[in-house]
């Protein structure tokens, strides 16, 4: 089978880059053509069909020159990007895909993509990997106000301009509620879109909140890299526990932060980067948490010895996660989850099972659940393995491969442009 494999970077910008990357190797092990389109990009990997994709677009100009100057053209590239089509059209031309697959298409690539694939009459399923066809901003989150939002779900995209919940904008908000009203009066997604994957159940239940229909969506949770699978797990460990992630307010590391004043003799080791690493920073300088330490982005092997040797990971976010690719790491490697109970996290940390929940924000709660781990190192071992059971039953490559070749082939079966 011929998989045109779409997204807007073609490089590991983050989890959706990830996981498609992990599923293109899966793809062309089996025996499969995988046909890349996306933007041209300074860290893009190497790949002949490059000269296919779109031109860079710069969203995060300083000059307000620039920024007047590039206004209009980024304007179509966001609402609906012809470039975008002329470029697609002619990489359907040449590789001639049986099938398409989406992630991340917004503002760089635009939805214009799935009218050249309809006219094309190639069947589409998209990867769900965040909130953006219900919410303009991605999150259902306001990180201005920072506290969740479904003021969008209804279907009135007017919100961000007044929320200012994207760069605290409203010029940027009204650009999104263009966008996202534009294209819910084409119908769009929904005519050009035949099966929308979701990675958890959270996430179809907000888009059937949102007005899609629920017999188009189908529930398969994602992908680790075949690599994990092989490693052993390692029961021993250092006295560290690790958040790892991107450093943002709806992660809830700050209450993660607070947490740890009634932590003792334990390492938190901070792992990643983004744009509230130095407030962070200055919060552990200032209540002198000398137990915690910011290590930077890491990955591969460098990640995999890191959690390996920890006691667990903790996933404090505060917004509505999806499907967290560091849950699954975790449990390929033995180690139990502490996560906060919310979105998409208790589908995979099961309460006294594979891990411990608690309430998203409870800085009281969550340092009870760290300390009742610490206390008690005989069930860190027994939720690690208990982890361990369930990334080898549930999220293996082997059963991913077979759950998404059953949608491929539902793809094929479906007929195109159905509303």
């Amino acid at each position: 089978m011929k998989i045109l494999m779409i997204d807007k970077f073609y490089f590991i910008k983050g989890g959706p880059e990830r996981y498609m990357f992990d599923l293109t190797r899966m793809l062309e092990e089996r025996g499969h053509d995988v046909i890349p389109f996306s933007m041209k990009h300074p860290d893009n990997f190497p790949t002949p069909f490059e000269k296919y994709f779109v031109e860079n677009i710069e969203f995060n100009m300083d000059s307000p020159v620039d920024k007047i100057v590039s206004g209009l053209r980024i304007f179509g590239r966001v609402v609906y990007s012809f470039h975008a089509k002329r470029k697609l059209a002619r990489l359907i031309e040449s590789a001639k895909p049986d099938i398409a697959h989406l992630h991340m298409i917004d503002h760089h690539l635009s939805p214009s993509v799935l009218d050249v694939l309809r006219k094309g009459g190639i069947p589409v399923i998209q990867t769900v990997h965040q909130y953006k066809l219900v919410c303009p901003n991605y999150r259902l989150y306001n990180p201005r106000r920072g506290q969740i939002c479904e003021r969008c779900l209804d279907g009135n995209f007017c919100h961000p301009i007044f929320e200012r919940c994207h760069k605290n904008s409203p010029l940027s908000g009204a650009l999104l509620a263009l966008e996202m009203s534009v294209h819910k009066m084409l119908k769009t997604h929904q005519k050009g879109i035949q099966i929308f994957h979701v990675p958890s159940r959270f996430m179809g239940r907000m888009l059937v909140k949102g007005g899609f229909k629920a017999d188009r969506i189908a529930h398969l949770a994602l992908l680790c890299s075949e690599e994990i699978e092989k490693v052993r797990p390692n029961w021993q460990s250092d006295d560290t526990i690790i958040y790892l992630g991107r450093l943002s307010e709806e992660k809830g590391i700050v209450t993660l932060l607070n947490a740890m004043h009634a932590v003792e003799n334990i390492r938190l080791l901070i792992v990643g980067e983004g744009p509230l690493r130095p407030a962070l920073e200055s919060l552990v300088s200032r209540h002198k948490l000398a137990q915690v330490s910011f290590v930077g982005p890491k990955y591969g092997e460098d990640l995999r010895r890191l959690v390996s040797r920890s006691k667990f990971v903790v996933v404090p976010s505060e917004w509505y996660e999806n499907s967290p690719l560091v849950i699954y790491e975790s449990f390929f490697l033995g180690k139990p989850v502490i996560g906060a109970d919310i979105g998409g996290i208790p589908e995979f940390v099961e309460h006294e099972k594979t891990g411990l929940l608690f309430t998203p924000g409870n800085v009281e709660e969550l340092a009870e659940r760290i300390n009742r781990l610490l206390h008690h190192p005989e069930l860190i071992r027994e939720y690690g393995i208990q982890a361990r059971k369930k990334a080898e039953r549930e999220l293996n490559a082997d059963t991913h491969f077979k759950g998404m070749m059953k949608l491929y082939d539902r793809l094929l079966n479906l007929r195109q442009g159905n509303d």
